[in-house]
């Protein structure tokens, strides 16, 4: 598996060319998560969902808020 990480969102082509491809796309809300503790391949759920998936939000409101 090979792992990116960008400071930006996805667009839904990227996301789907790392599902596709075996790459685990970090966007730019996934490091403050990964920074709280929670593992790198943990992020794997949240690849290729979409910024706006529910989950993600209320990963990002734990997270930040």
């Amino acid at each position: 598996m090979a792992i990116f990480v960008a400071t930006i969102y996805f667009t839904k082509p990227a996301e789907e060319f790392a599902t596709d491809n075996a790459v685990l796309a970090i966007h730019r809300d996934h490091p403050g998560l990964w920074n709280n503790g929670a593992s790198l391949l943990s992020l794997d759920a949240a690849n290729g969902l979409e910024q706006g998936d529910r989950r993600d939000q209320v990963r990002r409101q734990e997270t930040y808020e």
